[in-house]
């Protein structure tokens, strides 16, 4: 008990530290900065957007006596809330190893989803952050805090609010899953997951949410990719009990259902977006089938891996 408290202090003083030496380096330009700081948040304290866009705004272009700190913010809260995801998840492994959680977590911050969020779909970054914790909140059953976050999330940006409504649905459902038996939750669970995705296409196609503007931040078109790991994350529920076994993950089942919804219904740059926010999540959850030995394996190819793609996609040529 007295090793697992040491290892969260040092494990925390090490993400708060290596967050905020991240913030200030990606806050001076050193990695450069992207399309959209450069066509808006370079602007100070802007109050653009409605109810759901204009806090994420304001912090990402949070101006204080001239000096402008705000992709240094963002930068921050999406750096130290990928570090406590990542440690939870090692933890809930029981896997220890703090070379391990820092080689993962200072790689998993060089990738896609963190990295082209930082100065780029900052509101998008903000929203994100605060769901990974809303995620761990909701798998420590800390409702309170689960619920804090999740609504933050959603003045942040617009996607905050799809995942607030799928996180507590999620928490909802788990409730009730503890009574069923496993196959009677693959049943179910299915059924549920095919009734909202149906809905969420009607209400997407009802209320005209279709748009023609192409708008990618990354280098090449992953769509195909998302739609695999979706389809690969349901169809393992099917063999794998843990997949529907807590609210982190079907709230990663329900989001491969719904999100289906705006691939069919044409809304291709939201659907990658949507699908970057949940890419770390879905890295570490499938990690949690796996054995400890093959875990520990698995995640240091994978974000590997994905740094690889990072690089060779030019996502850190896109920077300025």
């Amino acid at each position: 008990m007295l090793e697992n408290k040491q290892y969260n202090y040092l494990s925390t003083y090490l993400i708060v530290s290596i967050s905020f030496l991240f913030a200030l380096i990606i806050g001076s330009g050193l990695y450069g900065y992207g399309h959209d700081f450069y066509e808006a948040y370079y602007q100070p304290n802007l109050t653009w957007g409605g109810i759901f866009d204009q806090l994420g705004y304001r912090v990402a272009t949070l101006t204080i006596y001239g000096v402008h700190i705000g992709v240094h913010l963002v930068t921050f809260i999406l750096s130290i809330s990928a570090g406590f995801l990542i440690r939870e998840h090692i933890k809930f492994k029981q896997s220890y190893s703090l070379i391990l959680f820092l080689s993962l977590y200072i790689l998993a911050i060089h990738t896609w989803p963190i990295i082209m969020s930082t100065s780029n779909a900052m509101r998008q970054g903000l929203a994100m952050s605060l769901i990974f914790m809303a995620l761990i909140a909701s798998s420590r059953k800390n409702f309170y805090w689960m619920i804090l976050f999740s609504v933050l999330s959603i003045f942040m940006h617009k996607t905050g609010l799809l995942f607030f409504l799928i996180i507590i649905f999620s928490t909802v459902i788990n409730y009730y899953n503890v009574s069923l038996s496993y196959k009677s939750k693959v049943f179910i669970n299915f059924f549920v997951g095919l009734i909202l995705l149906f809905s969420s296409y009607y209400a997407l196609n009802l209320i005209g949410f279709i748009f023609s503007e192409e708008s990618r931040i990354i280098g090449a078109d992953f769509r195909w990719a998302f739609v695999s790991i979706g389809f690969i994350y349901i169809t393992s529920s099917i063999f794998y009990p843990n997949i529907l076994s807590n609210s982190f993950n079907l709230t990663l089942y329900y989001f491969s259902f719904i999100s289906l919804s705006f691939y069919i219904s044409g809304l291709n740059w939201q659907y990658e977006r949507m699908g970057m926010m949940m890419l770390i999540p879905y890295i570490l959850s499938f990690g949690i089938l796996l054995n400890r030995s093959s875990y520990k394996i698995y995640l240091i190819l994978t974000f590997v891996g994905l740094l690889w793609l990072t690089i060779l996609t030019g996502m850190y040529g896109s920077l300025k």
